[in-house]
């Protein structure tokens, strides 16, 4: 298996980087990454737009807030992977079954939680012409998409719990071949085109006419998300590197996950990927 020369470096460094990855997320349109200091215990803002640092390949549980909005670090530093808290921290602080982020397993009569009984809708959003379908809270479905870096989306449904929603992305994915999600690669090569609006429009116009004769649904109208922090479309397709290692360019912009910049040609780095990982300039 191929190393490149710096991760093989991270790896026998990446004890000492300073900077604890806690969260990425967006603000409107404003994106954010939130560290702690290891060697001062404060956390800060993460300069995105100075692409001069190094992610590490291990990745630690990020603690959790208190409800008072007090940072507490994970008391075991455990190790994660798929998941940026440890099931100790993510049940104190959001949910106790991790795996029910991805597939619920009650309407709330198991773990009474409110994330689990509130009103969640399904949706579809748009990459260009790409289409998927997914499913969010009500509270927040904007940011959701936001975050996925969506070009547009509207919403088709709600229902009364998270589960209930999952179970109908689920039927409704199969049953109309809608994907529940693309490639990150094959997202990040539409970004060399301009968004085309009006085939957008012919399409959320066929999902209407299908999801009304299949399920009684009516659509809202289209709502497009076309402030991110970047110029586009962009005069190349990135090409997606992995999160961990070197990363040193000329910043371009940042779109959903996908931070972009140019060293030797565009590349892209997942910024969600980032939080539980380490970094140091």
């Amino acid at each position: 298996m191929f190393i490149r020369a710096d991760q093989l470096l991270i790896e026998q460094t990446q004890d000492k980087f300073p900077l604890h990855v806690l969260d990425f997320h967006w603000d409107g349109f404003e994106p954010h990454m939130e560290c702690r200091d290891l060697r001062n215990d404060e956390i800060s803002e993460f300069d995105l737009k100075d692409v001069r640092f190094a992610v590490s390949k291990k990745k630690t549980c990020i603690g959790y807030f208190d409800d008072d909005g007090k940072y507490l670090p994970c008391p075991k530093s455990t190790p994660v992977s798929r998941f940026e808290q440890c099931p100790d921290c993510s049940a104190e602080s959001f949910i106790p079954h991790q795996e029910c982020i991805f597939e619920p397993r009650c309407d709330g009569e198991i773990c009474d939680l409110e994330f689990c009984k509130r009103e969640h809708v399904l949706y579809v959003a748009f990459y260009d012409t790409d289409v998927k379908i997914g499913m969010s809270s009500s509270r927040r479905v904007e940011k959701r998409l936001v975050e996925q870096g969506a070009d547009a989306f509207s919403i088709i449904g709600s229902f009364s719990s998270r589960k209930k929603a999952r179970e109908a992305e689920k039927r409704i994915s199969s049953e109309l071949k809608i994907p529940q999600s693309h490639r990150q690669a094959s997202l990040l090569r539409s970004l060399v085109r301009p968004v085309d609006i009006d085939r957008i429009g012919s399409k959320q116009d066929e999902l209407k006419m299908s999801l009304g004769d299949a399920y009684g649904m009516t659509p809202e109208r289209l709502k497009f998300l076309d402030r991110y922090p970047i110029q586009l479309p962009l005069s190349q397709a990135p090409t997606l590197q992995e999160s961990w290692g070197k990363h040193s360019g000329a910043f371009i912009g940042i779109k959903g996950r996908w931070l972009i910049y140019d060293s030797d040609g565009f590349k892209a780095i997942n910024l969600s990927d980032l939080p539980a990982r380490f970094v140091s300039r």
